[in-house]
């Protein structure tokens, strides 16, 4: 991170909750403030007044005054126009074509607001201070409720032509195949995230084979977290074994067809289902990956998991409002 300035407020946005916080130029998390979000989905000018305020408990916390923070960085869950201003859309924040940056630069003078989508920040906190750092190109890919990703190239975030780049959960695997959230059939979200993980788990419990999760989700198996699958993984369980590597496979696919294109240093693997189940999973996927991968070099590219966790977003909102600093 830039030396130039003094520390910022972060924030990551999701669905049900924000963090906020207050990080330092080194990356140092001086304040973290929980704040709710489900409660205020499609009240957009409620929740940007919720955040407005945690920013500012955020710097009390942090005793720091809100004065001399350089500024805001915020990632939001939703694709961003090509001037990093205004999200397109939030179907979790019921947003559509809102212009956060506006609006919070009004609620919180003098402090200017940067934006980036949340996956491709974490991203970004992967590369600079996690897993990716000292490489200059990474794919980051994030396997959770849903699946999304981030590529670093000259070690810049690339964004495309049209600020949508990453997009990679909304890579057809399977033609004719489940239909995402997207609306489009078998894309690897619909396939890989804990949504495609509890389909099978389910189908093969309708099957009759027997799952030690019928005990731990009480009969509820729709119910499914990455959690209760890591501990039915732990037990060996082999209906969540199967669920599991099904998932790993397509992101595998994935990644070995992204290695082919465009030859990142390094794959970083991240979100709720990696995290929970851990080496185990990177193992499948990239066990599938390196099947797909053509040039002999390329066979050997590290795929790792995920250093920052669940503060991979708040990093890279703060990198983010650095960034931005930077370039104004």
């Amino acid at each position: 991170m830039s030396e130039k300035s003094g520390p910022v407020v972060a924030i990551d946005l999701g669905g049900t909750k924000a963090l906020a916080g207050v990080v330092e130029p080194d990356g140092t998390i001086r304040s973290r403030v929980w704040l709710s979000s489900r409660d205020l989905v499609g009240q957009p000018e409620q929740l940007l007044d919720r955040l407005a305020d945690g920013a500012c408990t955020a710097a009390l916390e942090a005793q720091v005054p809100f004065e001399p923070v350089a500024a805001l960085g915020v990632c939001v869950p939703g694709p961003l126009d090509p001037s990093r201003s205004v999200v397109a859309i939030a179907p979790n924040l019921g947003w559509i074509n809102l212009d956060v940056r506006t609006q919070l630069e009004q609620r919180l003078p003098n402090t200017p607001v940067f934006l980036e989508n949340d996956v491709r920040a974490a991203a970004l906190g992967e590369h600079v201070l996690g897993a990716g750092r000292g490489y200059d190109s990474m794919l980051a890919i994030f396997v959770g409720s849903g699946v999304g990703g981030g590529i670093v190239i000259d070690n810049k975030l690339y964004h495309g032509a049209h600020g949508g780049a990453g997009e990679i959960g909304h890579t057809v695997v399977r033609a004719g195949g489940p239909r995402c959230g997207c609306g489009r059939p078998g894309c690897l979200e619909a396939m890989a995230a804990r949504g495609a993980v509890t389909r099978y788990v389910v189908q093969d419990a309708r099957r009759g084979r027997r799952t030690v999760l019928t005990d731990i989700l009480k009969g509820d198996l729709a119910a499914l977290t990455s959690r209760d699958l890591a501990q039915a993984i732990a037990l060996d369980d082999a209906v969540a074994i199967r669920a599991a590597r099904r998932s790993a496979r397509y992101v595998g696919l994935v990644i070995g067809s992204v290695v082919n294109f465009l030859a990142p240093a390094i794959v970083v693997i991240g979100g709720g289902i990696a995290e929970a189940l851990g080496q185990r999973y990177i193992e499948w996927a990239s066990e599938i990956a390196r099947r797909q991968i053509l040039a002999s070099a390329a066979r050997d590219v590290p795929i790792v998991a995920s250093k920052l966790e669940d503060d991979a977003g708040l990093l890279g909102a703060a990198l983010t409002a650095y960034a931005g600093l930077a370039a104004t």
